[in-house]
């Protein structure tokens, strides 16, 4: 008979969905994405603070998002870190991010070497909750000011535009051609897309989403962008 004594889970949902599921079992640990630039993607912070309040271990995967904040920075990011008085490596920033949180019961962080292992175990040594400075905070908020500039689509998410007669998940198509774009990056793991249901190539460009639009956003051209971009 198959007991199970530490029940987890793993999440790559909506925040309103992962309180749901924190709130229908007694649950162990939860597994979600979390760094300093996904604040408020899927569960986020507000769902962290969450599960951490009931009492549930929280695992962070992706603290580094995918090593995007770790090397090949994009100039917008690297020149906020350039003009910082504190010196660490970009990766330490992020872990640091993460484990500043008091929430954070463990994270996971890929490594290629062994100079890697060191350091994320020395980050995770000195990288105490609420150890970071307001003057530190405020330089991941610029981080995220400065990648917001490079959004593409500009939706609010006020979701005029659905439910679309053809099926397309709007406002989370965008958001999945949003985050390629900022980190030019077509992987449709990484921008969420591989997880939507509603994919861009049902579009047939009837536009009522963008008679509806309160941004005025070209939307039927976005979701055709989309469609190409992540043709699998």
């Amino acid at each position: 008979m198959l007991r199970i004594i530490h029940p987890a889970f793993s999440f790559h949902g909506k925040a309103e969905d992962f309180i749901r599921i924190c709130n229908e079992y007694d649950w162990t640990l939860a597994q979600i994405q979390y760094n300093f630039m996904d604040v408020d993607y899927q569960a986020g912070y507000k769902g962290l603070k969450y599960a951490a309040d009931k009492g549930i271990g929280v695992m962070v995967m992706e603290p580094l998002k995918g090593g995007k904040l770790a090397q090949n920075l994009p100039s917008e990011m690297a020149a906020i870190y350039d003009e910082c008085s504190i010196k660490r490596s970009p990766a330490e920033w992020a872990l640091r991010f993460v484990w500043n949180e008091a929430g954070v019961t463990s994270l996971l962080s890929g490594m290629n070497s062994m100079e890697q292992v060191i350091e994320n175990i020395k980050v995770a040594d000195s990288g105490t909750p609420d150890s970071l400075g307001k003057d530190e905070l405020l330089m991941f908020e610029k981080m995220r000011n400065a990648m917001g500039g490079k959004i593409k689509a500009d939706c609010t998410e006020c979701r005029y535009c659905m439910p679309c007669a053809s099926g397309v998940d709007i406002p989370d198509v965008l958001a999945a051609l949003n985050k390629a774009v900022m980190w030019n990056d077509p992987n449709p793991w990484m921008s969420g897309y591989s997880i939507i249901k509603g994919k861009a190539d049902k579009c047939i460009e009837c536009k009522e989403c963008e008679q509806v639009c309160p941004q005025e956003l070209p939307i039927s051209t976005f979701i055709k962008e989309a469609a190409v971009l992540f043709r699998e």
